[in-house]
């Protein structure tokens, strides 16, 4: 929040053309949101620490008098170089490759994940300095509309291994042990394999890891509609997460040496 409000009166004081600050999907409420998901009306709730001083930070810019500025909020961000998005279920999926074990989630698979390919994102800034009006918030999220039965096909697809879900008896069972002694549970499974697999690729250091914040175990659904932003001319170049994009992150860490290779599929 700090950072957004130095920066948005600097950008004041230098006259900007525009100023462009990225928030978060994780702003909105995580319950009852419209079939199609939150519009930029939605209703705010945050549901994360994240999205807790997102909105703040937003705030902190829509109150510098006389700045021109436009928000966006995107959803779940994956592509190249992404390592807090989907990243943490490839790891986690390559870890079950290598293990020949069935990976299973808590919850179902109808609980949304809402995505957008940086590619976009990146475009997404770049379109709004000179489209759309002073003040105005514009969602980014693709039109896959992205849950949990979505990521777990393309794992299938990725890494031919099998998925599935605890479902809601089991996944509430687990979560009655308390979330944070859940969390460390899950955590404890797939660090150590990660580790090991590392190793026997000789990768000793790498920034990728299968650790999931607490907050991102929650049944917490991220759903946000993207197409508003699409009145001022923009459009999603990469409109649907796939298995070959997800492919395309996977083959930029192997290049990189930090992801191990040999899992997945062609």
């Amino acid at each position: 929040m700090d950072v957004a409000r130095t920066c948005a009166a600097v950008a004041k004081r230098h006259n900007v053309a525009r100023y462009i600050e990225v928030s978060t999907s994780q702003v909105y409420s995580h319950k009852n949101s419209p079939n199609t998901g939150w519009a930029e009306n939605g209703t705010l709730n945050p549901w994360t620490g994240v999205g807790k001083w997102r909105l703040d930070a937003e705030r902190a810019v829509q109150g510098t008098q006389g700045l021109n500025y436009v928000i966006l909020r995107p959803s779940i961000v994956y592509g190249p170089g992404d390592i807090l998005g989907l990243t943490p279920r490839l790891v986690i999926g390559a870890i079950y490759k290598e293990s020949k074990e069935k990976m299973e989630l808590l919850w179902s698979a109808s609980l949304k994940m809402n995505t957008v390919h940086v590619d976009d994102v990146v475009r997404a800034i770049w379109h709004v300095t000179n489209k759309g009006n002073s003040g105005q918030i514009f969602n980014v999220s693709d039109k896959n509309d992205t849950d949990q039965g979505k990521i777990n096909e393309t794992m299938d697809q990725i890494y031919h291994i099998k998925t599935g879900f605890l479902g809601k008896t089991k996944s509430t069972l687990a979560k009655a042990l308390g979330m944070k002694q859940l969390t460390d549970m899950v955590n404890d499974k797939h660090l150590k394999p990660w580790s090991d697999l590392c190793k026997s690729k000789g990768i000793l250091d790498t920034p990728l890891t299968p650790y999931l914040d607490e907050e991102l175990l929650y049944k917490c659904n991220n759903h946000i509609n993207g197409s508003a932003i699409e009145s001022t001319g923009f459009k999603y170049n990469r409109p649907h997460m796939t298995a070959d994009a997800l492919k395309e992150v996977i083959a930029d860490f192997e290049t990189k040496g930090i992801f191990p290779t040999g899992l997945r599929g062609n």
